[in-house]
């Protein structure tokens, strides 16, 4: 089971909504529209992902990761593991 099945449907409303705001972007360059307006939907996009990636992250240091530690010794490479998806979430 996934640690973010709590927030599931949060996260597919928020995917969902950026989908459309894709598609809105897309008509946007199709039509001509002013790059600042364009760039401002932009930038919606970018900061709706960064909100489902810091959910997903949170599910799964609350769930994946503390589950981990528990059942296994190998702490140092759940560690570094999640260093690696911050890194790869911050960038």
């Amino acid at each position: 089971m996934p640690s973010y099945v709590e927030d599931k449907q949060e996260i597919l409303i928020r995917l969902r909504r950026m989908e459309g705001q894709l598609k809105g972007i897309q008509r946007m360059i199709e039509e001509d529209r002013y790059c600042v307006d364009v760039l401002s939907q932009l930038s919606s996009i970018t900061a709706a992902s960064r909100k489902v990636a810091v959910i997903m992250l949170r599910d799964h240091i609350r769930g994946c990761v503390r589950d981990a530690l528990r059942r296994d010794d190998r702490s140092d490479d759940y560690v570094n593991e999640l260093l690696t998806v911050v890194e790869r979430a911050t960038k």
